[in-house]
């Protein structure tokens, strides 16, 4: 919540350099040594927006073009605030930029930054405050319940509940959480699905892979250096549990390590997130991914993810998907981790995608975050909630000292 906004912050400044520029967008991957770099294009995730959200070409163009001024808004509203705004999000309908403040003078510096400010009663620190009361009731996990988190646009919070695994326990959590949200004076919403997230870890072949040793085949999140001429590349953490792990490319080649020395994965409540020493010869990494029918596109910097803005995401698995940001900074109990700060899309996915990778604004090619998990329904079967999640990317840039391998658009 408050440290996603500070990490947002410290790299506000290369965003906003980066996104003046003008190319497509998409993840890095580890490949064996290319051929010349291929010209990228953004035609791969236009194509994609059209199918996965129903626009039409120009639809699709003025939404991007709104996107980036939305951005844009974002890192000028982080810089003129003292303290996080109670919720930032990308309106669809009016093209704009909606930041919920407290607060007369907070909401003119608002729009002086160029976005729409929404009055609400509740701030930041007092919705931050009930979402960790919640976590305390939910302790290591409650039956039924599969994450929490703040409702930015509805300036409270949810809590989200697999119907099919309901039990009595279920009931006396939510009226708990019932109970503190009418003493705080806070909304809460209870969100019902037939679904419960899973890490998606699979065993399917195809597109852009790797494989742990003795673990099941997962997706190339994006490519980075380090200290000490490191490369390598990030994916989900439940994908690199086992230290010092040899790591298969796609050809099944031994592309590098996973997991160096043990200190290189996490999944719990600090998030998803795993890195992969690209070490063997024959083999180094490159800034573009797999893009609509596998043309690759560029990465040339990073960015937040804001609700309500446009995402599509690549997998070994599902290959290119669009859909749209539809929270973020949640708590999600996938039954054999909880972990904070997660983000949820309607993209599709499926198993096998965990570590893929999440990008935005196909002008700008901004990586977003790793694929984490979903439900059941996928790419090939719709039925029932698309329940897609992601890691955002900055809290494994910031913990490793990383830098993504990016190009130019």
């Amino acid at each position: 919540m408050e440290r996603r906004f500070r990490k947002a912050a410290l790299w506000g400044a290369t965003v906003a350099a980066v996104m003046a520029a003008v190319g497509p967008l998409s993840p890095a991957r580890a490949v064996p040594q290319p051929g010349p770099t291929p010209h990228p294009s953004p035609r791969g995730m236009l194509d994609a927006m059209r199918r996965d959200l129903g626009l039409t070409a120009e639809q699709v163009r003025t939404r991007l073009a709104q996107e980036a001024d939305a951005h844009r808004a974002a890192a000028a509203v982080r810089r003129a605030l003292s303290t996080p705004p109670a919720g930032m999000w990308f309106d669809k309908a009016s093209g704009k930029l909606v930041v919920a403040v407290t607060g007369a003078v907070d909401a003119q510096r608002v729009r002086s930054a160029g976005a729409v400010p929404k009055t609400v009663p509740h701030s930041r620190a007092a919705l931050t405050a009930l979402v960790r009361q919640i976590a305390g009731r939910a302790g290591n996990g409650v039956p039924g319940v599969t994450g929490w988190g703040v409702d930015e646009r509805a300036n409270g919070v949810v809590v989200r509940v697999d119907r099919t695994r309901h039990t009595t326990g279920t009931d006396a959590f939510e009226q708990a959480v019932r109970d503190l949200a009418t003493r705080a004076k806070i909304p809460v919403t209870v969100e019902r699905s037939d679904q419960t997230p899973r890490q998606q870890q699979g065993t399917v072949v195809g597109g852009e892979r790797w494989m742990p040793g003795s673990e099941g085949i997962c997706s190339i999140g994006f490519t980075v250096t380090g200290p000490k001429d490191f490369q390598g590349f990030l994916t989900a953490g439940h994908c690199t549990l086992t230290a010092d792990q040899a790591a298969y490319g796609q050809d099944g080649s031994r592309l590098g390590t996973s997991n160096l020395g043990g200190k290189h994965s996490v999944n719990g409540r600090e998030g998803d997130f795993g890195l992969v020493k690209v070490d063997q010869p024959g083999w180094t990494v490159s800034s573009t991914v797999a893009g609509q029918g596998g043309t690759p596109v560029t990465v040339t910097g990073a960015q937040e993810g804001l609700a309500g803005m446009t995402i599509c995401r690549s997998g070994q698995s599902s290959g290119w998907h669009c859909g749209e940001i539809t929270r973020v900074d949640q708590t999600v109990d996938y039954g054999t981790a909880v972990i904070e700060g997660l983000s949820y899309t309607n993209a599709c996915s499926a198993a096998g995608d965990s570590g893929g990778s999440y990008v935005t604004q196909a002008n700008a090619s901004m990586a977003v975050g790793m694929h984490s998990g979903g439900g059941a329904a996928h790419c090939d079967n719709l039925g029932g909630d698309t329940i897609t999640i992601f890691q955002p990317i900055g809290e494994a840039l910031a913990k490793w000292n990383l830098k993504l391998k990016t190009g130019s658009p």
